[in-house]
């Protein structure tokens, strides 16, 4: 390093990077390249590939992603996602909304078992989209409100999002899990009022749902309760300290096998879609993980972070201006990266500025994962836009471009409300703790 600058340093990293992704170069690839590169010019030095790769794979709290994934598609292919959305669909029959409320409350559920946002836009939206289609609810409001509903995958625990942030800064995953509780709740609150108000003073956007009568009501939400009983178990475990995310995982997966085969689901095409789908989603993510961790520990021993948080701690603005360029950042990038991609690229660059100015590391997972919900979200990348307009290819894209953009001001609205009290997500952890 003693030729090169720190700057000088990152600036070609970076610009490496973006280049790569700019051409259709997978983010993996790219990733591990610029990371095997740097580690050869800048260090001259291959021990610290090995290390990185090592030390990633070889984590114990990654079991959790699989296991986790693994429950979610066993649900998925066994057919209870459909009675989850029926369960939802009995509780919110009455409210100013019908269905477009189901939606969310289905989302925010369903979320608490994928852990993956275009799963849960996905899901959700091939049983929403025919229903609301019949019922000749507004297009752009309805696939809107799936697109924005699917990003609270990767919010309300079990999240994948939340375990990766967790593994790349060291921090505790089941404080990360139960952080992610109440900000989800209220983003999820945060939705439906926006909805119920669109829908009080535009009533055509949402004709009335068809009644039902209180036993049939009752019945449809005892469909949701196998749903509950995991989403219970897992975050029970880890509130009170019984279980860690791994045994959690293991547990939640266990539990949904067995009610998959009670339920009579359990075939071969079930056991194989689910199996292949882990894999393939386990495979990409820990692919990703590794290659940045080859480029974030050389960057670590060339003391770029460090030296960076030292340069911005030294600025004379206030902190808040710089989480604002920094959230502004995320925004920017989520424009044109995926989600995944974006947290393991920035954090071995910002997570230091972020300790070194002063605020709490589990409050800034949280913030993270509302960051890259926005991306979901956010063309020409955003991932749930185009997982919802495929559902329906024939219709026009700016639909769910349009119909997605009051809930992304509203992301930013939570973002705003957890920045002036960060208490949302700390308070819970902080009990959990004592």
């Amino acid at each position: 390093m003693a030729d090169f600058l720190w700057y000088e340093i990152a600036l070609s990293v970076f610009g490496l990077i973006l280049l790569f992704l700019v051409t259709g170069i997978p983010v993996a690839v790219a990733l591990g390249f610029v990371g095997i590169l740097s580690a050869y010019l800048f260090l001259n030095r291959m021990g610290v590939v090995e290390y990185a790769a090592w030390q990633m794979s070889s984590s114990f709290v990654l079991g959790a992603i699989p296991l986790f994934i693994f429950m979610g598609q066993l649900l998925l292919h066994g057919g209870v996602s459909q009675r989850l959305y029926e369960g939802s669909t009995a509780l919110t029959g009455k409210t100013k909304g019908g269905l477009l409320q189901t939606n969310i409350v289905a989302c925010a559920i369903f979320a608490a078992i994928s852990g993956s946002s275009v799963a849960t836009s996905a899901t959700i939206g091939a049983m929403a989209i025919p229903e609301m289609e019949k019922r000749k609810y507004d297009r752009r409001l309805a696939l809107g409100s799936l697109a924005a509903g699917g990003t609270l995958g990767i919010l309300i625990p079990p999240s994948t999002a939340l375990i990766i942030y967790g593994v790349i800064v060291e921090q505790s995953i089941g404080d990360l899990f139960v952080a992610g509780v109440l900000p989800g709740i209220m983003l999820s609150f945060l939705y439906m009022c926006y909805i119920w108000t669109r829908v009080l003073f535009q009533p055509g956007l949402a004709p009335s749902y068809v009644e039902m009568a209180f036993k049939e009501r009752y019945k449809k939400v005892l469909l949701m309760w196998p749903v509950l009983v995991i989403i219970g178990v897992i975050l029970f475990g880890i509130y009170f300290g019984i279980m860690t995310p791994a045994e959690a995982a293991a547990i939640g997966a266990s539990m949904a096998l067995a009610f998959t085969i009670a339920y009579g689901k359990l075939t071969w095409e079930v056991l194989r879609d689910s199996l292949i789908g882990t894999v393939k989603t386990t495979s990409m993510l820990i692919f990703i993980m590794v290659s940045a961790s080859i480029i974030g520990g050389t960057l670590a021993l060339l003391r770029v972070p460090d030296l960076l948080a030292e340069w911005v701690t030294s600025l004379s603005v206030p902190p808040l201006l710089i989480l604002v360029i920094i959230y502004s950042m995320y925004i920017v990038l989520g424009c044109f990266i995926d989600a995944v991609s974006m947290i393991v690229m920035t954090l071995p660059i910002v997570f230091p500025i972020i300790i070194s100015l002063g605020y709490d590391p589990i409050w800034f997972g949280i913030i993270v994962v509302i960051l890259v919900e926005i991306a979901m979200i956010t063309p020409p990348i955003g991932l749930n836009v185009y997982t919802i307009h495929g559902l329906r290819p024939n219709l026009p894209l700016s639909d769910v471009v349009l119909g997605s953009m009051p809930f992304m001001c509203i992301m930013i609205v939570a973002l705003a409300l957890l920045t002036a009290f960060p208490d949302i997500a700390t308070w819970l952890p902080s009990t959990m703790r004592r």
